[in-house]
């Protein structure tokens, strides 16, 4: 008898997705399956709707989001749709069918001009459109289901995917010299990291919903992080 926790990581070709596809292969703790835009597209209210009617999951990992932080001021419908309003309603099936929800947020929801790390019950004030579908996502998310986890993250990174450090090693190839801002800092989070967190919750005798805040230990500037 299959005893194992089903496991659902919806935008699993994204960093974070990735990097729970590697911990998979070595973890026969859960069984897990993984979904991409193209087989399961969470911005498509039907199929999210038929495809939990034909399946059961213990818990949703969604990894699925619009990530294109300057791309989002001129893709506001796209950007809200996926980052806000499809977190609400995938938040309200995992709700009908009692599955666990964990959802991640970012530092994009605060306004950056606190001079301490920011808390989990901190006031947030996004400066930017995207960090307001994000904000609006977790606030969906909540609403529709008392049984979720958001993890907000900041500065992510992995060897899979789109991210500052593949973008940085790019352009050292193509340009002789690259002008990387230093006036902003933050807490760079290796995605493999978090992936195990969330197993190791996973793991965990208990489950206490909530917004929790992670990221890797160290203070460093987008130009120190590029040298």
């Amino acid at each position: 008898m299959n005893n194992r926790k089903k496991i659902l990581v919806t935008g699993a070709n994204g960093q974070l997705g990735m990097e729970f596809r590697r911990l998979a292969d070595l973890d026969e703790t859960f069984e897990f399956t993984f979904v991409t835009k193209d087989t399961l597209s969470i911005d498509d209210e039907q199929a999210v709707t038929d495809f939990f009617k034909l399946h059961h999951f213990d818990v949703c990992i969604n990894c699925a989001a619009y990530t294109a932080v300057d791309k989002a001021e001129s893709e506001k419908e796209i950007a809200l749709h996926t980052n806000g309003r499809a977190v609400g309603y995938l938040a309200a099936l995992c709700k009908l069918s009692q599955t666990i929800l964990i959802h991640f947020s970012t530092d994009y929801v605060f306004d950056g001009e606190g001079s301490a790390p920011y808390k989990e019950t901190g006031a947030t004030n996004p400066v930017n459109f995207y960090g307001e579908t994000k904000l609006l996502g977790e606030q969906a998310a909540t609403q529709a289901n008392d049984n979720v986890l958001i993890i907000r993250t900041s500065w992510v990174y992995s060897s899979y995917g789109k991210n500052f450090v593949k973008t940085m090693l790019r352009l050292f190839e193509e340009r002789p010299v690259v002008a990387v801002v230093d006036d902003q800092f933050g807490c760079p989070t290796y995605a493999g990291d978090l992936a195990s967190a969330v197993l190791h919750i996973l793991n965990a005798n208990t489950f206490i919903p909530g917004i929790y805040h992670y990221c890797n230990k160290g203070i460093i500037s987008w130009y120190q992080f590029a040298t």
